[in-house]
């Protein structure tokens, strides 16, 4: 009997099982959650963007069911930030501040016309120059600090003023007006004279004399030293009482203006002096200012001369010169000015240009404005060594009644009184003197 064979088919379900090794949906999401966030980062300047929302990642698929191929994420490709550049800026650099501009004056006295004006200011900075009110240009201050400008002043009061100015001619700094006195352009005199006298000159006292312009004043220099200065006479003759040091002296003649500026000299005429009394102050020196009470006045002369020491013409005491040439006394001296001089004994010529001395303290009380009565006055020191008092106020030839020195103090008594080109004045000097004296030659302050 035929069997029926049986066969029998066995099937097997094959089931996916997942290779660790691979990545599945839900890896694919996470990176491009990641990729989103570091192009987010990379990007300059970028506001927050809103957090991302994850993937749907599809669930696990059963088996046998053909899971589709996922969509191929792109590289992340960092943005190219480009390098910061620094923004050019221009190095601006502070204008130097200029400091405060400075006028000089070069000279003592100046005289209307071409003139240059000086000053200091920062080195490189610009300096306006105004006169009166009027800007006469600028001028570059140099490496040295100094600036010069050339200009022409009028006669009378100038006021200078300087201040540094930008390129523009804005006004950076501003220094302090200077006013300069212009003196009219002097007029041409003719030179003054001196006469002098055949050979030898003694030491000592001497009455020197020459010619000038009539009206002008000559200052006599000896050795080099102010002698005095002289008025020229209506007849074109002058006189000056000096003293005159022994050895061989150039005596010079100065026309001089009414500020004191040179106008015209004369040649040097050269003198031989010798011998006189040789007297000299030693001390005190021009200047001091002295306690008041005894001081100690001292000095050199001819040994064996009876010395009489002055303040002006008040006799304060005297002394004989020792054999070694030397002296010294001690005398009184009162609050105020003094005027110290010595003479001869018996004699009213001083042997030496009086020293100025103030001792104490300087009297108070208001001072006069110009010579008047009851005034308190004094002989000039720019005039000569003395001065004439004479019984009238006229110029005779023996009304001469005493000779003040250089700084004598007076009480004006009478006047004016005008006569021979002079301003007479009745005064009572500290020596107790009374006579009549040239107002021209008297000051209302000691100088």
């Amino acid at each position: 009997m035929t069997q029926a064979s049986t066969t029998t088919k066995t099937t097997t379900v094959v089931t996916e099982v997942p290779d660790a090794r691979r990545w599945q949906g839900r890896d694919w999401g996470k990176a491009a959650i990641t990729g989103a966030l570091l192009l987010a980062l990379l990007r300059p300047n970028a506001s927050p963007e809103p957090t991302a929302q994850a993937t749907t990642v599809p669930a696990v698929v059963p088996a046998a069911t053909v899971v589709a191929a996922p969509t191929a994420v792109p590289a992340v490709q960092p943005t190219a930030v480009p390098a910061v550049q620094p923004t050019a800026q221009a190095t601006v650099v502070a204008a130097p501040v200029a400091a405060i501009p400075l006028v000089l004056s070069t000279r003592e006295v100046i005289f209307a016309g071409p003139y240059t004006l000086q000053g200091t200011g920062t080195p490189g900075s610009i300096v306006e120059l105004l006169v009166n009110g009027a800007s006469i240009g600028t001028a570059t201050v140099g490496a040295d600090g100094r600036w010069s400008l050339d200009t022409t002043l009028e006669a009378g009061d100038n006021e200078i003023l300087a201040r540094a100015v930008d390129s523009a001619g804005a006004m950076l700094a501003q220094g302090d007006a200077v006013r300069l006195g212009v003196q009219a352009a002097p007029v041409a005199v003719a030179a003054p004279s001196f006469n002098a006298p055949p050979g030898e000159l003694v030491g000592g006292p001497a009455l020197l004399s020459g010619t000038g312009e009539p009206g002008s004043t000559v200052r006599v220099k000896v050795g080099g030293v102010d002698a005095g200065e002289a008025t020229v006479g209506a007849d074109g003759t002058w006189e000056l009482d000096a003293i005159l040091p022994a050895g061989v002296q150039a005596i010079v003649v100065e026309a001089i203006g009414n500020d004191g500026a040179v106008l015209a000299t004369s040649a040097p005429t050269s003198a031989t002096v010798v011998g006189g009394l040789g007297v000299v102050v030693a001390q005190p020196v021009e200047g001091a200012e002295l306690p008041a009470g005894p001081t100690t006045v001292s000095g050199t002369g001819v040994a064996g001369t009876v010395l009489e020491i002055l303040n002006g013409d008040q006799v304060l005491g005297e002394v004989t010169v020792g054999a070694d040439g030397t002296w010294s006394a001690e005398v009184p001296l009162v609050d105020g000015t003094s005027s110290i001089s010595v003479r001869a004994k018996g004699t009213d010529q001083i042997l030496n240009r009086p020293v100025r001395v103030q001792v104490g303290t300087a009297l108070g009380g208001a001072a006069c404005t110009e010579i008047a009565v009851s005034c308190e006055a004094w002989v000039t020191r720019t005039g000569g060594l003395t001065l004439r008092m004479r019984s009238a106020g006229a110029i005779l030839a023996d009304n001469i009644v005493a000779r003040l020195p250089i700084g004598t103090q007076m009480t004006v008594l009478e006047g004016p009184s005008p006569a021979d080109g002079f301003t007479w004045w009745r005064v009572r000097t500290v020596g107790a003197n009374e006579g009549w004296v040239a107002g021209e030659n008297l000051v209302i302050q000691p100088d």
